[in-house]
């Protein structure tokens, strides 16, 4: 095939393939809040054990599962040319593991599943959901860069956007279920209504088209150009890892806010679901900004903002807990995933040669996993020995220093956007 019948044969597929991966995208955003790390597993978990620590597991796997795999991914798919049947086959693992998470909670009550046996369960499904996102990234964020050369800031915008808008729904139903009915009753409906977001977004993956690139799309490739090498070489690039893993600090608060905030001002349950309400409004009104400013100032730009809404968010609840304090923590909490989110993937296209994408992503992930792996956990070390706010202002003071070293030393890759054979197969399919 040739380049213009490549091209041709993209822009033919170009909206359709925009509407299922904003269908797709908007199911995600959708399935992390009723899964959320950060407020409703940490809320399930804290009814099986006291242990800080596991809760701060929690975060820490999603972390690692979906960091570490993605090297062997990036790896596997030098070769291939044709990609999607590995997007579906991780993309089913990730289903079967929420399927396990809903049956559990289906069950647990209902035979009185002992608190080890139920932990057992919930850490092997949470660990093999997050381990077969970390093997789905590479390859869907490769399809996402072919499929989609232009307006990626624009898809992530609208489908978080929405996504975030049917979210405001999870919380204000999570709060409704927990202050109208007990807890066993309203986790199984939460985690049902994720089940079945999955598949709603199974379905938008099968219906991708797929357009194989044609040689020229990857010349060079097996000169050792795909090698961490390369990306080391990329000096900028590194320093930006640096930064940006440093930033990673800013996890030791997060997941603790929720179970900080019931315990310290002695709320009701039903209050979870007002933090979730929160945290999803907040991700949901701001995704279209970030779309925008990363597409037109470049998602440095998103990364420098969302690290400076965590740190703020950390400093307040640390200074002045009090029940607004809190609601606002989880604004900006919702501001500082949103934007790192719609950053960490979009940024590897502004830094990366666009055949070296698979590689720059695991690349860009794997650097995070030393401090992310950790961080969590640690977070639930200090909270056990030092209290919440200790951990709170450690998180703020850090992220204020990650932001301002990266701000002082990596230059915004938008503007020093590299150019090679396939850099220049890009330009020609988004003119």
């Amino acid at each position: 095939m040739s380049i213009a019948a490549y091209n041709k044969r993209i822009e033919e597929n170009y909206k359709w393939n925009f509407f299922w991966m904003t269908l797709d995208n908007m199911m995600f955003f959708f399935i992390f809040m009723g899964l959320s790390p950060y407020t409703i597993l940490p809320f399930y978990v804290g009814h099986f054990t006291d242990s800080m620590v596991l809760i701060g597991l929690i975060p820490t796997l999603f972390l690692v599962g979906t960091t570490l795999p993605q090297i062997f991914m990036a790896n596997f798919l030098r070769n291939r040319r044709k990609r999607k049947k590995y997007l579906v086959i991780s993309a089913s693992l990730q289903r079967l593991a929420i399927l396990g998470l809903f049956l559990l909670s289906v069950l647990q009550p209902k035979y009185n599943l002992s608190s080890n046996l139920t932990l057992t369960v919930f850490f092997i499904m949470h660990t093999l959901q997050h381990a077969a996102s970390g093997f789905y990234i590479p390859a869907w964020i490769d399809f996402l860069g072919k499929s989609i050369p232009r307006k990626r800031g624009l898809l992530f915008g609208i489908s978080n956007f929405i996504g975030g808008l049917m979210g405001l729904g999870m919380g204000w139903l999570l709060s409704y279920l927990l202050a109208q009915y007990p807890f066993s009753h309203a986790i199984p409906v939460i985690f049902g209504i994720s089940l079945a977001a999955s598949m709603v977004s199974l379905i938008a993956i099968l219906s991708w088209r797929e357009v194989v690139p044609p040689e020229e799309f990857f010349k060079g490739k097996e000169k050792s150009e795909n090698t961490f090498r390369t990306t080391l070489r990329d000096t900028n690039f590194v320093k930006y890892l640096i930064w940006r893993g440093l930033m990673v600090i800013l996890e030791i608060a997060t997941p603790f806010y929720t179970i900080s905030a019931l315990e310290q001002l002695a709320l009701h349950a039903s209050q979870v679901g007002i933090f979730t309400t929160i945290l999803s409004f907040s991700e949901a009104v701001l995704n279209p900004l970030w779309g925008w400013i990363g597409d037109r100032k470049g998602f440095i730009r998103v990364v420098q903002i969302s690290a400076f809404a965590g740190s703020i968010g950390a400093l307040l609840v640390a200074a002045m807990p009090s029940l607004w304090i809190y609601y606002i923590t989880f604004f900006l909490a919702g501001a500082m995933i949103s934007g790192l989110q719609i950053s960490s993937l979009n940024i590897v296209y502004e830094f990366s040669p666009k055949q070296l994408v698979p590689l720059y992503t695991a690349v860009s992930q794997i650097a995070l996993t030393p401090l992310s792996s950790i961080v969590p956990t640690l977070g639930g070390v200090i909270v056990e020995k030092l209290g919440y706010s200790t951990n709170y202002w450690l998180a703020g003071i850090l992220g204020l220093v990650s932001l301002v070293g990266m701000s002082l030393q990596v230059t915004n890759p938008k503007k020093h956007k590299k150019t090679d054979p396939a850099s220049k197969l890009e330009n020609a399919q988004a003119s």
